[in-house]
């Protein structure tokens, strides 16, 4: 005999099963707007991938960088960073290590202190040279009693290190983590699996000198808006699109001397945001305005105050932006740059924990192709596949129906036999 609740019950949790999963599996991957093709892939190794001027203006969505690398439907991971000329390396300096201790077969155990007390976001730590990896916990405390996670454990890279210039048998690996201002760091370093690594030091670089590159934007006009007369002008600077900028940098050619004041503002929907407020002279070769570095802008308005005086005659604008890079582990094979989802953020990928890793492979650049749009049938047919099909949505529906129908058929049968 068939219990009639039981059944009830159970034929809602199938559906309700069913359906979930179907919920589930019929939604569809986000449907991205813009697409960049990169060169194919021949060998397999670390790449460096340029932000281009292009690139940029469609990939800076609310101060970061909205950009997945994709081959077919396999998402990539990559680093992203600002791209640095180093001048100088700098000296090495050794922390105070108030703590060291091995336990054979166990773990070492490195408490280190930074000396002048400051924040930090990267270190180095120096062994002696080895193959052997190991697994680490970073923690933090400002009183050596309680500890504070600082970053997941990982693991000491021997292959991500560098030889010590002068010091053929030690090598130094750099070990990025969150901005941290405590004052003591520890590493526990597991040793049950091998025997422990030599260890040398832990310090940073002092007076590391580093220059920022940034690139300019050409072919962007300066022209003069109409006004009532020339006592104000007003010089409006147009991009074709909104990129993300560091500097403006103005040119004026007459008069031979002047000194005005200038205020450079935003166009933003109709409306001017000031931005920055100074003054223009023929002392400054070049006149420089900074800008946000966390806006993107298209059109910029500068309004400068000649009074009684004779009116600037504008020569060069310059649009800066900082140059930026990511760098990815590719397989041979085709990949593409997607980006422009609705509410979808920016990426973050563990790779950031293995920066030095991933700049010391860095090899040959691959050139973005020019962004292009893609329509909404094109993005949403990219994203598609058994699941998420209308052929499995319908498919689900037919065998709904169908259990409903077996379980209220079941259902008369036994009604009909207890009448």
């Amino acid at each position: 005999m068939i219990n009639l609740g039981k059944t009830k019950k159970d034929c809602l949790i199938s559906i309700g099963m069913l359906l979930g999963v179907m919920g589930a599996s019929a939604q569809e991957r986000p449907a991205f707007g813009w697409e960049a093709l990169l060169p194919e892939v021949k060998s397999a190794g670390f790449y460096r991938i340029p932000v281009t001027p292009a690139l940029s203006a469609k990939a800076w969505r609310n101060g970061e960088w909205d950009i997945r690398i994709f081959r077919d439907s396999a998402e990539v991971p990559y680093l992203i960073e600002r791209r640095y000329e180093w001048l100088s390396e700098g000296d090495f300096l050794a922390y105070a290590t108030p703590e060291l201790v091995s336990v054979p077969g166990k773990k070492t155990v490195i408490v280190f202190e930074p000396k002048p007390q400051q924040s930090i976001r990267e270190f180095g730590l120096r062994y002696a040279n080895t193959a052997v990896r190991k697994n680490v916990v970073l923690t933090g405390s400002n009183d050596m009693r309680q500890w504070y996670a600082l970053r997941p454990p990982f693991q000491l890279d021997p292959s991500a290190a560098v030889p010590v210039q002068g010091k053929d048998t030690i090598i130094e690996e750099t070990i990025t983590l969150p901005l941290s201002g405590f004052r003591y760091f520890r590493m526990v370093i597991d040793d049950s699996a091998s025997a422990p690594i030599h260890f040398n030091c832990v310090g940073f670089r002092k007076n590391a000198d580093r220059r920022e590159v940034v690139r300019r934007i050409a072919g962007v006009p300066m022209q003069l808006l109409k006004g009532k007369d020339r006592r104000t002008d007003r010089f409006l600077i147009a991009l074709p699109a909104a990129y993300p900028l560091r500097e403006l940098r103005l040119q004026f050619r007459e008069p031979a001397m002047f000194r005005r004041e200038a205020v450079l503002y935003a166009l933003e929907d109709g409306r001017e945001r000031q931005l920055a407020f100074g003054s223009v002279r023929s002392e400054d070769t070049v006149n420089r305005f900074s800008l946000e570095g966390t806006a993107a802008y298209d059109s910029l308005v500068l309004q400068v105050e000649n009074g009684d005086n004779p009116p600037l005659v504008s020569g060069e604008a310059g649009l800066w932006q900082e140059e930026w890079e990511m760098i990815a582990q590719l397989a041979p094979g085709r990949y593409a740059l997607r980006g422009g989802a609705s509410g979808q953020r920016a990426p973050v990928y563990d790779a950031a924990y293995f920066a030095a890793n991933y700049r010391r492979q860095a090899g040959a650049v691959l050139a973005p192709g020019e962004p292009v749009a893609l329509r909404k049938e094109d993005a949403v047919a990219e994203s598609k596949d058994f699941f998420t099909s209308r052929w499995w949505v319908w498919m689900g529906i037919v065998l709904v129906v169908g259990l409903l129908g077996f379980v209220v058929r079941s259902m008369v049968r036994e009604m009909k036999k207890k009448g």
